[in-house]
């Protein structure tokens, strides 16, 4: 293998998705709403992102999804959790936290840039990902199994879990990114080995497989009394892995050695695992559960069946090892075979005149391995299909119960037309039988069983007690599966067989999150959704015609519409309420939209067409479904008026969604409320917003009238949304919002776009920037309108116009706020690519030197002098004046001033003006732009200044205002009450002026980076920690803290900066 690093695609998405995927789904049920709406947003915004080729950006929004998601699932452990233990939800977000993490690590090795520019941290973090899945996905997903079926059920799933995880991500596992042809690869260097797993990491995963599913059941049983129950299930838990490890091939290969003394204790080990399974596969599952199916009395019943169970242990055991392949032990194998079933029927308790069955299927089977001719196997499946027929018969057949819609003798005729292809498969695979009689008698096994399940499983023949549980389901789905591959790779089954093999038992895996499910519709939808996968890719890509396409489409369709009432279950069980209307209209299209995905990459690969189709129509769905605008509730929950008692609607009597409080105002109830019918103007503005985002051909000028007028729509539609929610019938007030959302959004395009028109842009800038006092000014000359609904007890007081007055003008004041940030940062993105643009080209022999230039400037984008980054920016002014768009710089920053103002306003007079909330402001000031009229001395390096002087101030001025308000202008009595006296006033003061100098010098640094540190900065940054604890506003002990902060971080970068400067001296 070569030794250079090559950029690939990485190899293990499949694996990695089912160790994560149940993961994330499982989180997600502990998580709330609050962390899948953060995921679903995030989802949309990354799929938007790398549509429009920002690959850094999408990237960048990955780690910050889920970075949200983490926040908000600890925030919600921590403080909506039920349990009063705060180890618990610690524990959970640190779990939640690393397995966002290795999601965020999957989802980085997507992107092929990242593999070209850092390839040392693509490698870690293959390694990282695929070694680290195997411990968290067990941990994650014995939580979950934890969670839904109970403790005592835990060690055994987690045995199965980590069975399939070793085979997984313990086996030696090559990176996906060995070198392949040198023109393809980048570095070199001697690389011995490109496995992903090492030795150590396959040790690793053995111990963990061996050792926590005992050790889990033993701490879950720690205080249970003692006995053989627990001893039987640590047996089977100690020797199964065990065993699994023995048997399988490859499972030790971490061991440095495979001499024959290390052969013959491996053997002696699976001897000893295969027996301890067997006795406690006895003593904790068949005993117990079928004990009273035993013909014999004890102790006979306890050699009988040890003897069969030992009788076909040994019998495997012999045949791994190839001892059977002679003739001599074929003839030994074929007799203890027949002994083994004997001694079965005997434990059974089948009559005398019915013990030729079992014997006559052990011949069967050992004549077969012998000839494997299908005849010699039919004499297996006849004794067996006998002694099927006489168990349901003597135990079950006079039985009188019924479960669900049928009797339990129907259920046993079912059962043994489900048994004779189920013995009789198994040969016909090995033998290589006819083909289509094995896809018929698959399809029909495949169909029964799903049949049995559905019946059984929802189900209880005794209270509070399944009648089949789960893990049934998910057994004989696995074997379902592994059947139809092996008779696939036989030739015995073509690809419509084996795909509708698959969906069928894929569909029946529903059962385990709703056991009274229909499973018709669900695999309809399974099969509508494969079917497009049943052929070859490539052929119908190139020649197959387009017409099955439609027809795909109308079945998938017409499937999801039969699974509808699964959908609501689905969201019932997820919710835990009833969904409205517009939720599952727009989860029924998300669900539309995915179904097509197998069809898209099948026949449509390279259409860029039908992949915005499917793009628009999940937008679509994910907009009703966030948004849920009321739907019209005849011919969807209720009848229409219709003769002859004729009733089509989507929902029944079970399936109602939940109405909302507004709809029956929206349908002619005049209760009052705002108007729910606007959501609708929502969901029209995403749906422009997105079609917008769509290339379109023609010339650039006829693409910026286009996108001019979609977002004087778009903003039309969002300041109607917002004008009949905030401000009813105030006309006026309504009029002014809608055209200046229209101009704002208007005027945004028109700077990202550029290309002239800038007289129109300062119309419409300064349309935006006057319609507020005119809004102001006429909140304050025109009359209120009366309110809707019962008056409040006393009428329209003054008080209460007051409070209504207040509430108008700063809803008027909240829509400005946003829109002024959205103008700031519109004009600093067009300032920095102007500036960006008007920079010289670089000569090739100069380009070493400015980039070690600009690497030693710090993070904090300090420029050195005469550099490339201050001459960009001197050119970006007469950049912007040659555009006619000098004047934007300084709308900018009125705009940034204007939305901070406001901010402040807002947060003053809805919660007291927080102290903590300038903090989330003052960031906002970074949009600022250096002006020759607000600032023209802002250079890139000053850029944080503002932002650390307006924080400064604002907790100065609020430290001041509560210290003269709690001793001047509070009433005597309460002063001296609180002790806030004189001396109180004169301790804060100095509190104050003592953390004051690390402010300013902090401020004097990012105005002026190359200063060096002061003695007197050492001596007075010590003071904040007795002004933190002296002072009493809450502003004052802020001030400390930061102070203490700033100087940290002004050492840190100052050190960062002379130790960049040596490295380049």
């Amino acid at each position: 293998m070569s030794s250079r690093f090559a950029p690939n695609s990485f190899q293990y998405n499949t694996r990695v998705s089912l160790a994560l995927l149940p993961c994330l789904v499982i989180l997600a049920g502990f998580g709330g709403t609050v962390s899948i709406c953060v995921g679903m947003v995030g989802s949309m915004v990354i799929y938007i992102l790398d549509a429009l080729q920002h690959r850094e950006a999408a990237l960048i929004a990955v780690w910050v999804c889920l970075g949200l998601m983490n926040m908000s699932f600890g925030l919600t452990a921590l403080f909506f959790s039920d349990t009063r233990s705060i180890m618990t939800p610690i524990l959970t977000s640190v779990m939640n936290g690393i397995t966002l993490f290795l999601t965020g690590v999957w989802a980085t090795l997507q992107f092929k840039w990242v593999q070209l520019r850092y390839p040392v941290v693509v490698l870690a973090f293959e390694k990282l990902l695929l070694g680290a899945c195997l411990p968290v996905a067990a941990t994650v997903q014995v939580w979950g199994v934890i969670a839904a079926l109970g403790l005592a059920a835990a060690p055994f799933y987690l045995t199965v879990i980590l069975a399939v995880l070793y085979c997984l991500f313990a086996m030696p596992l090559a990176s996906s990114f060995a070198g392949g042809s040198r023109k393809m690869s980048i570095g070199g260097g001697n690389v011995r080995d490109w496995s992903v797993q090492g030795r150590l990491e396959g040790c690793i995963g053995a111990l963990l497989f061996s050792l926590l599913p005992p050790l889990l059941y033993a701490v879950t049983n720690l205080g249970l009394p003692s006995d053989m129950h627990h001893v039987w299930s640590l047996l089977l838990l100690t020797s199964a892995p065990l065993l699994m490890l023995t048997t399988l091939q490859g499972g030790l290969w971490w061991l440095t050695s495979d001499a024959g003394h290390h052969k013959a204790a491996f053997r002696l080990v699976r001897v000893l695992a295969l027996a301890g399974s067997l006795i406690g596969l006895e003593g904790r599952v068949l005993l117990p559960a079928f004990g009273h199916y035993l013909g014999l009395h004890y102790p006979w019943n306890y050699m009988a069946i040890s003897a069969a169970l030992f009788g076909a242990g040994s019998l495997m055991l012999l045949h791994f090892e190839g001892v059977l392949s002679g003739e001599l032990g074929s003839s030994l194998g074929g007799a203890a075979l027949v002994m083994s079933c004997g001694a079965g029927g005997v434990a059974c308790g089948l009559p005398v005149w019915l013990m030729p069955a079992p014997l006559l299927a052990g011949s069967g089977i050992a004549l077969f391995y012998d000839s494997g001719t299908i005849k010699d196997y039919c004499l297996f499946t006849a004794g067996a299909f006998a002694t099927g027929v006489w168990f349901l018969h003597h135990h079950y057949w006079f039985l009188n119960i019924e479960i669900q819609t049928h009797g339990l003798r129907f259920l046993c005729q079912v059962i043994l037309a489900a048994l004779l292809p189920a013995t009789l498969l198994p040969g016909l695979i090995i033998g290589r039988g006819s083909g289509v009689l094995v896809s018929l008698l698959m399809l029909a096994q495949a169909g029964l069983v799903a049949y049995l399940e559905g019946q059984l499983h929802g189900g209880a023949l005794e209270e509070g007690r399944q009648s089949y549980p789960g893990y049934l389901v998910v057994a004989t789905s696995s074997v379902g599966l592994l059947l139809s591959s092996k008779a696939k790779d036989c030739g015995l089954l073509n690809n419509a067989v084996a795909g509708l093999l698959n969906s069928i038992y894929v569909a029946k895996m529903a059962l385990l999150v709703l056991p009274q499910a229909h499973l018709g519709p669900i695999m309809a939808v399974v099969v509508a959704v494969t079917a497009p996968m049943l052929s070859d890719s490539k052929a119908k890509a190139s020649t197959g015609p387009a017409l099955p396409a439609p027809l795909f489409l109308l079945f998938t369709t017409a499937a999801l519409a039969s699974a509808r009432l699964v959908l609501f279950d689905l969201l019932l069980l997820f919710l835990g309420y009833p969904p409205s209307a517009g939720l599952l209209a727009g989860a029924s299209l998300v669900a539309l939209a995915l179904a097509q995905i197998p069809l898209l990459q099948q026949r449509f690969p390279h259409s860029q067409s039908a992949r915005r189709s499917m793009a628009a129509v999940a937008a679509f769905g994910v907009l009703l479904a966030l948004l849920r605008p009321p739907l019209p509730e005849k011919g969807s929950a209720v009848c229409p008026n219709l003769p002859f008692g004729l009733c089509p609607r989507l929902w029944d009597e079970e399936h109602m969604p939940e109405a909302d409080e507004d709809d029956a105002r929206l349908y002619g109830n005049d209760e009052p409320g705002s108007n729910p019918g606007a959501a609708w103007l929502l969901v029209l503005a995403g749906i422009i917003g997105l079609a917008a985002l769509v290339p379109s051909g023609g010339n650039t000028a006829a693409k910026r009238s286009r996108s001019c007028g979609a977002a004087a729509l778009l903003g039309v539609l969002v300041g109607l949304y917002l004008a009949l929610q905030l401000f009813p019938n105030q006309h006026l007030i309504q009029a002014i919002v809608c055209i200046a959302s229209s101009s704002l959004a208007a005027a945004v395009v028109m700077i990202q776009m550029g290309g002239g028109g800038s007289g129109l842009l300062a119309f419409l800038v300064m349309a935006w920037a006057s319609l507020l006092p005119l809004g102001l000014f006429l909140q304050a000359v025109l009359p209120l309108p009366l309110p809707q609904g019962p008056l409040p007890y006393g009428g329209l007081t003054p008080n209460f116009q007051h409070e209504r007055a207040q509430a108008y003008r700063a809803s008027l004041l909240a829509v400005y706020a946003p829109q002024a940030l959205l103008l700031a940062l519109a004009a600093k993105l067009r300032v920095s690519k102007s500036g960006n643009m008007a920079r010289p080209p670089r000569h090739p022999s100069y380009a070493p030197r400015h980039l070690r230039a600009d690497r030693a400037a710090g993070f904090l984008g300090a420029c050195l002098p005469g550099g490339p980054a201050s001459q960009g920016w001197s050119l970006s002014d007469s950049a912007m004046a040659a555009e006619g768009l000098g004047w934007l710089p300084t709308t900018g920053n009125l705009a940034c001033l204007s939305w901070l103002c406001i901010a402040l306003y807002l947060n003053w007079q809805a919660q007291g003006a927080p102290d903590e909330a300038i903090f989330l402001l003052a960031p906002s000031l970074l949009l600022l732009n250096r002006d020759p009229l607000l600032m023209p001395g802002l250079k890139p390096s000053r850029r944080y200044a503002p932002c650390s002087l307006t924080v400064t101030l604002y907790l100065v001025v609020s430290s001041l205002v509560s210290v003269v308000h709690a001793t001047w202008l509070q009433p005597r009595a309460l002063v001296l009450a609180h002790k806030q006296t004189p001396f109180y006033l004169l301790l804060n003061l100095a509190c104050l002026a003592a953390v004051l100098p690390t402010h300013l010098a902090f401020l004097q640094f990012l105005w002026k980076p190359s200063q060096a540190l002061s003695t007197w900065h050492y001596l007075t940054t010590p003071l904040s920690v007795p002004a933190f604890f002296l002072s009493g506003p809450y502003a004052t002990k802020l001030l400390a803290i930061s102070s203490l902060g700033m100087a940290a971080l002004q050492f840190g970068v100052m050190r960062f900066t002379q130790q960049q400067g040596m490295k380049l001296i």
